[in-house]
Formats: structure tokens, C-alpha cells, sequence
């Protein structure tokens, strides 16, 4: 008798001595398993600020990108500099008298033969492109007039038409900006900027209290190329519009 109760009691004791180290184990297993849990969020923690400073260094650098794009956008014409020497000279050709001309001793003579271009309209392109690059706008307007008289064939035009309308658009000469892209719309719809091109007379005309049309020029931008960045401009113009 006294062997099963000194066994029982052996059993017993066994049996609270596993349940307490099992509950050590449990305890210890918990401990562990909160620890690596606090190492993984202390990781997520310092991964979330690395990526906060990516993010605003990203910003950042995205702002100075538009500044930057913002300050070539001006300084492209600034490269109409020269032009306006060397386009008044080859100018003179549009001037010549086409009647023969009678002086006052009476002598008819021949009207001289017109001036050919003394620079090709790249070249001539280029040169007046200086001028907005130089941020003379006065002597970039008079010489994109020039490009445009004296190589009105040139593929150019176009380019020089649309200068023209940006050089107003800085000089605050609205009405003149204005009539300048709504001439590109109807002269040359298939201009490869015309994207822009709209967007610039929609804002304007916004600008301008003409808020129907200029929404409508806007819209039209978003569902000619819906996937553009005009389009996205577009959109924010017309947000903000609202």
C-alpha cells in the first residue's frame, strides 16, 4: 500500500514538474516569438523612414526638374538672337519693287533682283532661336516675323508660329497669344504640337473670361489623346477652372 502511494506521489510530482517546464517552454517559446516580432517591426519601422526620406528627396528632385524645365522652356528663345541682323538684310527681298522704275532724270531701270537668303532656315531658325534663349522677347517677336516672311516654305514655320504664340503668352500679350494658336489650329491641325499647342489657348482664353470655349479646347485635348501628358494638363486646367 505504501508502494502505491509512494508511487502515486513520484507520478504526481513527475507530472507538475513536465506541466511547470512546459510552461517555461511556453513562456520562453512567447518571449522569443515577441522579440523577433519587436526585431520585424523595428525593421519595418526603419525601412518606412528610409523610404519616407527616398520619397521626399524624390520630390525634391522632381521639383527642381520642373524648374528646370520651366527655365529651358523660356531660354528656347533666346536662340532668335542673331537672326534679326541677318533676316532684316535677307528681309529686303520682300520689299523689292516688282514694276520697273522710273527715276526723276526719267531713265526706266529694272527693279533690282530680289535678295536670296544668305543663311539656310535651319541656320537662320536657329540664330533667332538665341534671341528667346536671351530672354530679348521684343527682338525674338520681330524676328520670328522675319523667319516666317523669308522661308515661308520652310518645315520650320510652324515652329517659328508657335514661338511666336509662347513669346507673347510671356510678355502677358494675351489677345496676341490667343490669336496666334487659334491660327495654328486652323492652319496646321496635324502639327506635331498641336497637343500643346491647345492646351495653351484653353488656358488663355480661361484666363480670359472665355471659360465655355477655353473648357471646350481643353476637353478636346482629353479626347484626342486621352493618355498623353496634355491630356493630364488638360485636366488639371479644367479642375481648376471649376
Amino acid at each position: 500500500m505504501r508502494l502505491l502511494v509512494t508511487t502515486g506521489a513520484a507520478v504526481v510530482m513527475t507530472a507538475a514538474s513536465l506541466f511547470s517546464q512546459a510552461e517555461e517552454l511556453d513562456v520562453q517559446g512567447l518571449r522569443q516569438s515577441q522579440g523577433e516580432l519587436l526585431m520585424q517591426l523595428e525593421q519595418l519601422r526603419q525601412e518606412t523612414q528610409a523610404l519616407r526620406g527616398l520619397m521626399e528627396e524624390l520630390s525634391f528632385q522632381l521639383g527642381q526638374m520642373s524648374q528646370d524645365q520651366k527655365t529651358r522652356y523660356l531660354d528656347l528663345d533666346q536662340r532668335l538672337g542673331e537672326l534679326v541682323r541677318v533676316q532684316r538684310e535677307a528681309s529686303t527681298a520682300q520689299t523689292i519693287p516688282t514694276t520697273p522704275v522710273v527715276g526723276v532724270d526719267g531713265v526706266v531701270t529694272a527693279p533690282a533682283a530680289p535678295i536670296e537668303p544668305q543663311v539656310s532656315d535651319q541656320e537662320a531658325y536657329n540664330q533667332a532661336f538665341e534671341l528667346i534663349r536671351a530672354r530679348d522677347f521684343e527682338a525674338a517677336l520681330d524676328a520670328m516675323e522675319e523667319f516666317i516672311a523669308t522661308y515661308p516654305d520652310s518645315e520650320l514655320v510652324l515652329d517659328a508660329r508657335f514661338w511666336r504664340g509662347q513669346v507673347f503668352d510671356v510678355l502677358g500679350q494675351d489677345a496676341n497669344a490667343i490669336e496666334s494658336f487659334k491660327n495654328l489650329t486652323l492652319i496646321a491641325p496635324d502639327y506635331r504640337r498641336i497637343l500643346q499647342v491647345k492646351v495653351k489657348l484653353g488656358k488663355l482664353l480661361i484666363k480670359n473670361q472665355d471659360v465655355l470655349n477655353g473648357r471646350k479646347v481643353l476637353q478636346e485635348v482629353i479626347t484626342e489623346a486621352p493618355q498623353s501628358v496634355e491630356a493630364g494638363l488638360a485636366q488639371r486646367e479644367l479642375e481648376s477652372s471649376n
